[in-house]
């Protein structure tokens, strides 16, 4: 048996070919499984709670492709639940016997002996295949997955009823896209393992019953003839990060092996599209620019929350994004503008009108670069995310229109996963201009650094359930090298607790939860579908890309026992072939 410094060196030498080449061939392997997590890269939980999402992404190369799945999440949440009640019941899927023991001194040994793996006295492991409920074969080398937001407001009876998710893929270099019914924190699935039955766990995107591979209309930007490429352009290589602009219509897309970035459009406007999933006149994605001339190594993205009322009666900025480079000490600034060029239309004097194309064809354009030198470095930099809460929370109290401006211009915080040294950057995004006194939300400035664990990948916000009930924000920071993730309070930067996961920890997912409600600190509503007091908000997912499992966190502070703790394992933990 091959000893951990063979397997790291194994998987060392995955990571190492798989980061050298551009381009990777789907070949004619065997089909992946469908029912199992294989590399998962990406999480996403629908936004009324009862589905679990997953990319996978076939790194090693095994099979011929990666899949998209769905899980039934309703069921998750109940099975964890009866876990921490009881670890060593017998009616749940079990990967293998739980021994119990937990809490308080869980047995260092097995019935036969051995010794009980790292994590599985309080969470022995199910089998994933129990809860999977569809899937569809996407191409090699996801590398993220995006599940588009919730509708702020209550849509009108013609609006979308559908989510999207959106998968950047190296192998074919690709976005690749699916449908997704919306559910509604009132959704309750059936006791039922068929798909049909229950329209949010279907994956739609163009797979049929003889092949479950996602349909050319489903993978875009690779085909310069694709409907709405007007510039009749391919997407560069290597895709990395992804994010949806503020108003939901754009999406970027870094790529870690070149200068450019990409832009998608979307189809997810309010007026894309009034049609079911699938209906003739749906939108779909499209390619629309390429930007060369980015810092080499484009790797986090994230789009800059532009408040409508830091404007009074001026339009807000066009949407713009920050993004991150493993090879640059510097943050990049991205704005995305619509297609200025005018048509001149003959008048019977001799002179000519402008009128604005009937073409639209938005453009990328770099528009700055905050240089990184609060650590010794700055280079290596990963995720990035954005907190809008203190804005929110100063907006729910403000009763004058003179209060609402000067919330909306509050500074948002930024937190940036910096590998050289490992640390978490914090900085803020908005404010004043220094030479021209005017207000600027897309202003960058990076004031400190916090020390993390080796091989920091990427950053979350999203609360707890305090010890009155109530949401908390907390900052969290996966660190993949070192298999934990720090826990913050982004208010002081207080470190809260370091946890420790499974190997090589690369998305997280949490229960859905509504930031405006969070900034306020409301009360975490009950969740009636799971029973025994559950609330709405509770857990946290963790992928584990080494040995293709999820792990679930509690996040409930009432609860010390198991308070940011593992207290699910969803698939057997597997490490990679040939270790």
């Amino acid at each position: 048996m091959a000893g951990p410094r063979a397997r790291r060196s194994a998987l060392s030498a995955i990571l190492a070919v798989a980061a050298g080449v551009a381009c990777y061939s789907q070949g004619d392997g065997a089909d992946p499984p469908l029912d199992r997590f294989y590399f998962p890269v990406g999480l996403g939980v629908s936004h009324g709670g009862s589905v679990l999402y997953v990319a996978n992404a076939d790194f090693d190369l095994q099979y011929n492709g990666g899949t998209l799945q769905s899980y039934d999440l309703t069921l998750i949440r109940r099975h964890a639940l009866d876990v921490i009640e009881n670890p060593a019941r017998t009616d749940l899927p079990w990967v293998r016997t739980p021994v119990g023991g937990c809490p308080g001194n869980p047995p260092a040994s097995q019935p036969n002996g051995s010794r009980v793996p790292l994590g599985e006295a309080c969470a022995p492991p199910v089998r994933s295949e129990f809860y999977q409920r569809d899937s569809a074969v996407i191409g090699a080398f996801a590398t993220d997955m995006l599940l588009s937001e919730a509708p702020s407001v209550a849509p009108p009876a013609t609006a979308r009823t559908y989510d999207r998710l959106f998968i950047p893929v190296r192998g074919n270099a690709t976005l690749t896209w699916a449908n997704v019914a919306r559910d509604s924190a009132d959704s309750v699935a059936p006791d039922s393992r068929d798909p049909a039955a229950y329209p949010p766990w279907l994956v739609q995107c163009g797979q049929t019953a003889s092949s479950r591979r996602c349909d050319a209309r489903h993978q875009v930007g690779e085909d310069p003839d694709e409907v709405g490429n007007t510039r009749k352009i391919v997407m560069p290589g290597e895709p990395f990060g992804i994010a949806l602009s503020g108003d939901t219509r754009s999406i970027v897309i870094t790529h870690q092996g070149d200068t450019k970035s990409s832009l998608f459009f979307s189809g997810l406007g309010p007026n894309d599209t009034d049609t079911a999933t699938g209906g003739a006149a749906e939108i779909v994605p499209s390619l629309q620019f390429v930007l060369d001339g980015v810092a080499p190594g484009g790797m986090g993205l994230t789009s800059i929350p532009h408040d409508p009322d830091a404007f009074g009666a001026a339009p807000a900025p066009y949407p713009a994004f920050l993004q991150t480079s493993r090879a640059n000490a510097a943050v990049e600034l991205l704005r995305q503008y619509p297609d200025e060029a005018l048509d001149r239309v003959p008048l019977p004097d001799g002179g000519a009108s402008a009128t604005r194309s009937s073409l639209p064809r938005p453009f990328l354009a770099r528009e700055a670069a905050f240089p990184l030198v609060v650590s010794p470095s700055g280079v290596d930099s990963r995720g990035i995310a954005v907190d809008t809460s203190p804005r929110l929370g100063c907006k729910a109290r403000a009763t004058t229109d003179a209060e609402v401006l000067a919330c909306a211009r509050r500074p948002a915080r930024v937190f940036i996963a910096n590998r050289s040294p490992a640390s978490v950057l914090v900085g803020e995004v908005g404010g004043t201009n220094t030479t021209t006194g005017d207000y600027d939300p897309d202003l960058l400035t990076i004031s400190r650094a916090e020390p993390l664990s080796a091989g920091p990948s990427r950053v979350y916000l999203a609360p707890i359930v305090d010890v009155d009930g109530a949401y908390s924000l907390r900052l969290f920071v996966v660190c993949f090298d070192a298999a934990q993730v720090f826990v913050f309070d982004p208010e002081s930067m207080r470190l809260e607790n370091v946890i420790r996961v499974a190997p090589g920890p690369f998305a997280m997912a949490f229960d859905p939860f509504d930031m405006a409600a969070v900034a306020r600190h409301d009360q975490v509503p009950a969740d009636t579908r799971v029973g025994r007091n559950a609330t709405r908000y509770r857990f946290a997912y963790v992928a584990s890309f080494t040995q293709s499992y999820v792990q679930l966190l509690d996040l409930d502070r009432r609860l010390p026992n198991t308070f940011e703790r593992v207290v699910f394992t969803l698939g057997e933990p597997t490490n990679p072939k040939g270790t």
